[in-house]
C-alpha cells in the first residue's frame, strides 16, 4: 500500500488496485499486474509508480495517471543481461528524475531520467552497479540533494555519490545495517536519514554517524511523519501485540506511543493525519494534538522545559513563550528554587505584569530577590516611578552600597536611563543618599535636582554657583531667579557679578573644570565705598571683552530683564546699587561719572524693548541712592549718594526717570533738596515756597530763621510770577513774623517786587495777569495787623497813593477826550442821515489807488472816493471800512445771540462773575 495527500492505493496479490480518496472511500479499481508480481508502490506528482517481478524474476515498471481514470502512462520490462535475482528494495527521488532497484544479490539497478522517460514511453536506460556485499539491500533512500543514495543492507550502511557526467562512487558509512523498511529521511536537519535497529535509534549524514538514541525492541518498520518518526514495534508487556511509538527526535520526546492488539501492516500518511491499518482491515487514525493541547499536558506534568522548546520550534507569538517562562517560574517558586525562579521572572519582563511578581517577592520577604527582579525592570525599561521607589527603598533597607552604586551608572552607551530619574532622585534625598542622588543628577543633567542638592541639602553655595556657570543662559535666568536670594545670602559678590553678567549680555558657560571664584577673580575684603564696588564689577566685564568678542556668534542670547531680579537685592541695597549700575552702563551704555552721566546712544534707551527696563532701573537706583544715603551714618557717603541722585534728577530730559516717584522718594526720605528741584521740574512752586515757609517755622535759631526768610524771598522772586496769589500768602507769612530786621526788609523787598512785576506785566499788556497780582487793599489790610509798624510801609503806601493819584488824573483827561469824540461821532452821524443836508466831496485822489479821480468817481458817507474802474460791479460798500464794518456787525450779532443764551450767561457767572458782568456792562448789553 501507498498513499499521498489525496489518494491511497491498495493492492492485491491477483493484481487488482483498489483507488481510495481521503476519506477511504472506493473511487476507482483497475487489474494492474496479472502475471507478475508487484512488490512495491509508490505516488509521485499523482503518478502511480507500481514495481513488479515478472516469473523471469525482471522487474516490470507500470505508472498510471491516478487523475485521469488510472489512465496507464508506461509499461515496461527492465531486461538486464545478468543473471536475474529478486527485487529486495526501491526508490525513487522526489522530482522522478532517478530511481533505484536493490537485489537480494547486493547489486542496484539505477534508472536516470525516470519521468521524462515516462513520458515519452521510451526504454529506460539503465545501468547496474555491483555493490559486493554479498547479501540483500534492505531499503533505499535519496538524499535531499538528491545526488546522493543511501543504501541498507543487513550488516552495513553506505552511501553513493553521483556526478554530473553519471559516474558515481560508493563509500561505506557504518558497518552496522538493519532489516527491512528500517530505513527513513531524517525529520530533523543534522541528519539526513535514520536508521532502526534493535538497539537504538541511528542518524546519519553523508560523512558517518551523527547521532544515536537508545531505544531498545525489535522494529518491524518505520515511518516520517512530518518532524516525528514513526515506529512499529512489538509490546514489551505483549510480544503478541503490535506497539506504535511516535517520537520527536529534535527535542527528544515520545509524543504517542500505544498498544494495537492487532497485527499491524501499514502505517499511511495523508495530510496531516497517521492512518495505522490492521491486518484485519481496521484503520486507526491518528492526529497531532495542537500546540496549546500539548502545553497543557506539558503544563500538568510540571515538563517546562520541553514547553519551551515547542513553543520555539513552532513559532508562537512572543507572549505564549512569556506565558511558559511565568508557570515555570511560579513551579520554581513553589519548590523555593528562589534564584533559578528569579531568572526566569526576569525573563517575563515586558510581557507578565510586575506587580504580581513584586508582590509574591513581599509577602515572603526575599529583599535580594525582589532587588534583582527590580533592576531587570529597569534595565528592560519598563519601571515605572513606584517600582523604582521599591528598588531604591529595598537598596536602602540591605544597605547593598555596591548594588545601589551600580544601579545609579546602568545607563547603555546612548545614555538611554532605564529609570524614572525624578524619583530615583527623591527617594534618595528622602533617604540621606545625598552624594548618590548628585551623582545621578549630575550624570543625568538634572539641573533642577543638583541645585537643590547643594543649596538645600548640601548648603554648598560655592558649588552651586560653580554648577550654575556651566549651564545655558535660559538654565542660569530660570534658577538665578529662583535661588538668587539665597546665593546673594550667603555668596553675595560671587552671585551679584553672575548676575551682572547674564543679564548684561556678556555671560558665557564655564567649562567643567574651570573655577567659578578664580574666573570671576573677585577680592575677598570689604568694599571701601560703593563706588569703588561698582568700579571692580564693571571693571571685570571690560578685561573679559576679549573672552566675550572671540566667542562664535551662536553663543549670541537675549538677555534677561534686570528687573525680575532686583527683589533678590532686598536685603543687600548696595549690591543692587552695584548692579544696576553696571546693566546700565554695560547693556545699555548709559555710565554714572562723579559729575555727570555719560550717554553712549540716546535712541537705544528709548528704544521699545529697552525703555521699560532702563525706566524702571533707574527709578530704583534713584530710590536706593536716597534710601542709602538716608541710612548711612557717613558723612561722606550721604554727599556721594546724595549727588548721584541730584544727578539723576538734573539728567530728567536726557533719561526717561519718573519725576513724581522721585518726589515721593524723596519726600519720605526727607531729601529736601531733591523735592525742591522735582517742584522747579513739575512746576509745582507753590509747594518749594510753602517748603522753605515751614522751615522758617521751624528754625530754632535766627540764623536758620534769617536763611529760611532769605530762601522764601528768592523763591518768590523766582516765582512768584507764576503764581500771583502766593505774593500775599508769602506777604502775611513774614508780617507774621515781623520780630526780625531782616523780616521788614524782605518785606519791603516783596512789596518792590510785586511792583515790579505789575510794571512789567503792565508793559506786556498782560492785563489778566496784573488782575490776579495783588491790589493795594488787599496789601494794606494784611499789613494792618497789630504789630507790623507804619514805618515798614509807609513809603510804599505814599509812593502808591501819588501813582493813584496820577493815574487818575490821566484818565480823567482820558476820559474827557473820549466824550469829546464821541461827541463829534454822534454829531457826523446825525448829519449822515439827515436827507435835506448836502455832503461835500473834495477828495481829488482815489482812495484805493491813489490816481487822480476822473469822472465818473465814486464817493462814500465815509468820506473814501474812487474811481469806477477800481470798484467791482455792484459794490455798495467802502472796501476800505468793510472790514471793520463786519467786524462790528458780528459783534453786535453775536451779543443779540448772547441775550438769549442764559445758561451760558449763567455758567459764566459762576466761574469768573465780575469779569463777566463788568464786560457786558461795557458792551452795553444791560
Amino acid at each position: 500500500m501507498t498513499s499521498s495527500d489525496q489518494f491511497t492505493i491498495k493492492i492485491r496479490r491477483d493484481g487488482t488496485i483498489f483507488q481510495y480518496n481521503s476519506k477511504f472511500e472506493l473511487i476507482n479499481t483497475w487489474i494492474g499486474f496479472q502475471d507478475s508480481r508487484c512488490l512495491h508502490l509508490s505516488i509521485a506528482n499523482d503518478t502511480l509508480i507500481a514495481l513488479a517481478e515478472n516469473t523471469s524474476n525482471y522487474p516490470v515498471i507500470k505508472c498510471w495517471n491516478l487523475l485521469d481514470s488510472s489512465k496507464l502512462l508506461y509499461n515496461s520490462v527492465l531486461e538486464h543481461n545478468d543473471e536475474p535475482h529478486p527485487i529486495s528494495a526501491f526508490t525513487i527521488s522526489e522530482d522522478m528524475s532517478i530511481a533505484a532497484i536493490g537485489l537480494a544479490n547486493g547489486n542496484m539497478i539505477i534508472i536516470h531520467n525516470l519521468k521524462d522517460t515516462i513520458q515519452t514511453s521510451e526504454q529506460f536506460k539503465s545501468f547496474r552497479i555491483n555493490l559486493a556485499i554479498k547479501e540483500p539491500i534492505t531499503d533505499l533512500l535519496f538524499s535531499r540533494s538528491e545526488n546522493s543514495l543511501f543504501i541498507l543492507s543487513p550488516s552495513s550502511l553506505l552511501v553513493s555519490r553521483f556526478d554530473s557526467k553519471g559516474g558515481y562512487t560508493i563509500s561505506p558509512l557504518d558497518d552496522i545495517g538493519s532489516q527491512l523498511n528500517c530505513l527513513q529521511m531524517s525529520p530533523i536537519n543534522s541528519a539526513s536519514v535514520v536508521v532502526a535497529r534493535d538497539e537504538a535509534l541511528y542518524l546519519y549524514g553523508l560523512e558517518g554517524r551523527r547521532a544515536t538514541y537508545a531505544l531498545e525492541g525489535e522494529k518491524t518498520f518505520i515511518k516520517r511523519f512530518f518532524k516525528y518518526i514513526v515506529l512499529c514495534m512489538p509490546s514489551k508487556s505483549k510480544p503478541s501485540v503490535n506497539s506504535v511509538t511516535i517520537i520527536d527526535l529534535k527535542f527528544k520526546y515520545i509524543a504517542y506511543k500505544g498498544d494495537i492488539a492487532e497485527n499491524v501492516c501499514e502505517v499511511l500518511i495523508s495530510g496531516n493525519k497517521l492512518h495505522v491499518l490492521c491486518d484485519d482491515g481496521k484503520v486507526y487514525t491518528l492526529h497531532e494534538k495542537s500546540v496549546f493541547s500539548k502545553l497543557e499536558l506539558l503544563y500538568k506534568s510540571n515538563y517546562y522545559l520541553l514547553a519551551f522548546d515547542i513553543v520555539a520550534d513552532s513559532k508562537l507569538e512572543k507572549y505564549i513563550e512569556m506565558d511558559v517562562h511565568k508557570r515555570y517560574a511560579d513551579y520554581l517558586y513553589q519548590k523555593n528554587d528562589y534564584d533559578l525562579a528569579t531568572q526566569e521572572y526576569c525573563k517575563t519582563i515586558g510581557y507578565v505584569e510586575p506587580s504580581s511578581i513584586i508582590r509574591k517577592f513581599l509577602d515572603h520577604q526575599r529583599i535580594h530577590d525582589l532587588v534583582k527582579y527590580l533592576q531587570e525592570v529597569h534595565y528592560k525599561g519598563n519601571a515605572n516611578p513606584d517600582y523604582t521607589t521599591l528598588l531604591l527603598n529595598c537598596l536602602i533597607k540591605i544597605k547593598d552600597i555596591d548594588c545601589l552604586d551600580s544601579f545609579i551608572t546602568q545607563s547603555n552607551n546612548d545614555n538611554q536611563v532605564q529609570f524614572d530619574l525624578q524619583t530615583a532622585v527623591r527617594v534618595l534625598r528622602q533617604a540621606g543618599y545625598i552624594n548618590h542622588a548628585l551623582q545621578l543628577s549630575t550624570t543625568y543633567l538634572r539641573h533642577d535636582d543638583v541645585l537643590k542638592i547643594q543649596i538645600e541639602d548640601r548648603k554648598d553655595w560655592d558649588a552651586a554657583l560653580k554648577y550654575l556657570s556651566r549651564l545655558s543662559p535660559d538654565n542660569v535666568e530660570n534658577y538665578l531667579h529662583h535661588y538668587g536670594r539665597l546665593l546673594l545670602e550667603y555668596n553675595c559678590q560671587v552671585t551679584t557679578h553672575l548676575l551682572i553678567e547674564l543679564c548684561s549680555g556678556s555671560y558665557r558657560p564655564k567649562n567643567a573644570d574651570s573655577d567659578v571664584t578664580d574666573q570671576l577673580s573677585l577680592r575677598k575684603s570689604k568694599f571701601n565705598s560703593i563706588a569703588a564696588n561698582t568700579i571692580n564689577y564693571i571693571g571685570f566685564n571690560a578685561s573679559n571683552s576679549s573672552r566675550n568678542s572671540s566667542t562664535e556668534e551662536d553663543d549670541v542670547y537675549k538677555p534677561p530683564s534686570p528687573l525680575k531680579y532686583f527683589s533678590q537685592f532686598i536685603n543687600y541695597p548696595n549690591q543692587l546699587i552695584i548692579f544696576i549700575e553696571s546693566i546700565m552702563k554695560l547693556r545699555f551704555g548709559i555710565e554714572f561719572t562723579s559729575d555727570n552721566i555719560i550717554i553712549k546712544e540716546v535712541q537705544s534707551i528709548y528704544d521699545e524693548q529697552n525703555f521699560n527696563n532702563v525706566s524702571a532701573s533707574l527709578n530704583t537706583i534713584l530710590e536706593l541712592y536716597v534710601q542709602e544715603a538716608g541710612a548711612s551714618e557717613s558723612p561722606e557717603i550721604q554727599r556721594e549718594l546724595h549727588s548721584k541722585a541730584l544727578m539723576l534728577i538734573d539728567n530728567y530730559e536726557r533719561i526717561p526717570i519718573d519725576l513724581n516717584h522721585a518726589l515721593m522718594i524723596c519726600t519720605i526720605e526727607s531729601f529736601d533738596e531733591g523735592k525742591v528741584k522735582l517742584w522747579k521740574f513739575l512746576e509745582a512752586y507753590e509747594e518749594i515756597i510753602y517748603h522753605h515757609m515751614a522751615q522758617a517755622d521751624t528754625s530754632t535759631n535766627r540764623e536758620d530763621e534769617e536763611r529760611s526768610t532769605d530762601a522764601i524771598f528768592e523763591s518768590i522772586k523766582n516765582f512768584g510770577k507764576f503764581v500771583p496769589r502766593m505774593y500775599l500768602v508769602v506777604l502775611d507769612f513774614l508780617s507774621n513774623n515781623i520780630e526780625g530786621h531782616n523780616n521788614r526788609t524782605v518785606i519791603q523787598n516783596l512789596l518792590e517786587l510785586i511792583d515790579n512785576v505789575r510794571d512789567e506785566f503792565t508793559k506786556k499788556h498782560m492785563n489778566d495777569e496784573v488782575i490776579r497780582l495783588p491790589q493795594m487793599s488787599e496789601i494794606v489790610q494784611i499789613l494792618s495787623k497789630p504789630g507790623v509798624h507804619n514805618g515798614i510801609v509807609k513809603e510804599w503806601i505814599i509812593r502808591k497813593v501819588k501813582e493813584d493819584e496820577e493815574k487818575t488824573k490821566v484818565d480823567e483827561l482820558l476820559l474827557m477826550s473820549y466824550k469829546e469824540e464821541t461827541i463829534k461821532k454822534e454829531n457826523q452821524i446825525k448829519e449822515l442821515n439827515d436827507v435835506n443836508k448836502a455832503q461835500t466831496f473834495q477828495n481829488t485822489r482815489c482812495s484805493s489807488t491813489g490816481e487822480r479821480l476822473e469822472l465818473p468817481a465814486i464817493h462814500f458817507a465815509c468820506g473814501h472816493s474812487f474811481n469806477m474802474s477800481v470798484l467791482a460791479d455792484n459794490e455798495t460798500e467802502c472796501p476800505i471800512c468793510a472790514r471793520s464794518h463786519g467786524m462790528i456787525r458780528e459783534l453786535r450779532r453775536n451779543q443779540k445771540d448772547l441775550l438769549e443764551k442764559h445758561d451760558t450767561f449763567i455758567k459764566g457767572v459762576s466761574n469768573e462773575g465780575f469779569k463777566l458782568i463788568s464786560s457786558n456792562f461795557a458792551n452795553k448789553l444791560f
